[in-house]
């Protein structure tokens, strides 16, 4: 079960979904690093987090700090639905819509640290700047109003780009996208001080969007 918090008694994200990976990742006893194991980087993974977040938490954050790049940096960053496939692609390079039911639509949103680009929908385009070893990325999400977006850092610096989320509320997971020999990164969801964030995921309300 997810932790519970001030915020309405919501379960939110808390570990990494030690049942919904791929036999390529690793991840230790704190449910929170996890390690790519693949000796031939051939498979993308994805990993998803034990809980969606909520559609009554309007504004979500959590930091991934990148222990060790691997062979060729291929890690993304960011959200997913469960419908996205666990191997195979990274998140956000493959995208099928279910015209029938919108939420059944597999979708990833990522940031990558070896192209810098941001995959969405399936097509990527430059977003910000390359990260690697000792670098901390910060991922952003905003249901608070009619401007919805996704958002990451690096190491604290805002790179942005507004999207359309009506359809993915409530079924949207942090996640990770791995296809690079000995990766290692490590998450925080909260369970300890935020490094680039002061404000918790119960109160990162209004002072943090006007600052950004």
């Amino acid at each position: 079960m997810g932790k519970t918090t001030l915020f309405n008694g919501l379960d939110l994200p808390t570990t990494w979904n030690n049942n919904d990976k791929s036999q390529f990742v690793s991840i230790d006893s704190s449910g929170l690093k996890v390690h790519y194991t693949d000796p031939n980087d051939y498979k993308a993974v994805v990993i998803r987090a034990n809980n969606p977040i909520p559609s009554q938490c309007e504004l979500f954050y959590f930091e991934i700090e990148i222990i060790n790049e691997g062979k060729n940096g291929m890690i993304g960053v960011g959200y997913c639905t469960k419908q996205n496939n666990i191997n195979d692609f990274m998140p956000g390079r493959k995208y099928v819509e279910d015209k029938e039911n919108k939420e059944n639509k597999s979708w990833g949103c990522t940031y990558h640290g070896d192209d810098r680009d941001f995959f969405c929908s399936g097509s990527g385009k430059p977003y910000g700047p390359t990260y690697t070893v000792g670098d901390t990325i910060g991922c952003y999400l905003n249901f608070k109003n009619d401007n919805k977006m996704i958002f990451y850092t690096k190491n604290g610096i805002a790179c942005y780009l507004p999207n359309n989320l009506d359809d993915f509320k409530k079924n949207l997971y942090p996640c990770i996208g791995l296809r690079s020999q000995d990766t290692t990164v490590e998450t925080n969801f909260e369970h300890k001080k935020f490094k680039y964030l002061t404000m918790t995921n119960d109160d990162i309300g209004k002072e943090l969007w006007e600052a950004c």
